[in-house]
């Protein structure tokens, strides 16, 4: 299935599914998606099988859905989480692939990981 939301396809053939529920006495149930770029989005399928609604999900969105529906699968599709009481924060940045990769070649060029490599810009740019 295939729809178009918004200009931008979501489409069941293309993405993989993540996860998914079917009522065991009727046709309804529903499934979340991740298409090939990334982006989340939900299907949902009435009891009488036919009516299909798309929602498309931020990150945001999709982790907590996973958390309540799938939270076995949270850090699959987010990564690693820090554990309770950690001094960290996780933070998601969705950037053109033409920036992440000037970030990757600077970060190599520098002998540092691209996460190290973000924060301490982040650390420079708010210097006073």
């Amino acid at each position: 299935m295939k729809r178009i939301i918004d200009g931008v396809t979501y489409d069941t053939q293309t993405a993989t599914e993540v996860c998914g529920y079917e009522h065991p006495h009727s046709e309804a149930g529903w499934s979340l998606f991740q298409t090939r770029h990334g982006a989340f989005f939900k299907v949902t399928v009435g009891h009488d099988g036919e009516d299909y609604t798309f929602q498309p999900l931020s990150d945001v969105e999709a982790q907590a859905f996973l958390e309540k529906q799938a939270n076995h699968l949270v850090e699959q599709y987010f990564g690693p989480f820090p554990e309770y009481g950690a001094a960290e924060k996780r933070l998601t940045l969705r950037i053109p692939a033409s920036l992440a990769r000037r970030v990757e070649t600077a970060a190599d060029e520098r002998n540092v990981p691209v996460n190290i490599y973000i924060m301490r810009a982040i650390e420079a740019s708010l210097a006073p």
